[in-house]
């Protein structure tokens, strides 16, 4: 359904109907009430600290003590943040964030390749939205520490590290070459 079919269906309820079906979403849809919720407090604190929780718990996932964090969950937890349009600082710090998250559990352990690419495919949409946005100034030192600080005693830190590294200087070096928006 579309968003103008919406409203031409809310258009014909009374005020009474509206709250009804309202309470009724609210009742059956766990995503509705967070975000109805969210919608009266307004409390965007608690929701970061819930989401940055979530994906420490996340990249503390293990198998056979090697890490084993899952990109799409940790994008989903970002997505959830950036649903309840939140402000721009909130969302790069909260994509920040995992990145940080992610560059300590890469420097402690080794990640799959898959995990690897799309760990750099992640700083690189961060780097993007947070330029986008004119955050890039306050989150890029933090990046560039977070890749910096990695260790580099180990074949598979050591190659995470250069990834992200390379991953880094490419989207920096793409920023001289395109104007900003």
């Amino acid at each position: 359904m579309s968003k103008s079919t919406l409203k031409k269906a809310l258009s014909t309820l009374t005020k009474e109907q509206i709250e009804e079906m309202i309470l009724d979403l609210y009742a059956a849809r766990p995503e509705a009430k967070e975000y109805l919720d969210f919608w009266v407090s307004g409390d965007i604190d608690s929701k970061m600290t819930k989401a940055k929780n979530s994906i420490v718990k996340e990249c503390a996932r293990t198998q056979r003590k090697r890490p084993r964090l899952r990109i799409t969950k940790i994008k989903k937890f970002i997505k959830d943040i950036v649903s309840l349009n939140a402000d721009s600082q909130t969302i790069s710090d909260i994509m920040t964030f995992a990145v940080e998250r992610i560059c300590a559990v890469g420097s402690e352990g080794w990640l799959k390749e898959t995990t690897q690419k799309s760990s750099a495919r992640l700083l690189h949409d961060t780097m993007l939205y947070a330029r986008a946005n004119g955050e890039i100034s306050a989150i890029a030192p933090r990046l560039q520490a977070a890749v910096d600080n990695m260790r580099t005693d180990s074949w598979w830190s050591r190659d995470f590290k250069t990834l992200l590294s390379e991953e880094i200087n490419d989207t920096t070096a793409a920023f001289t070459t395109q104007p900003e928006n």
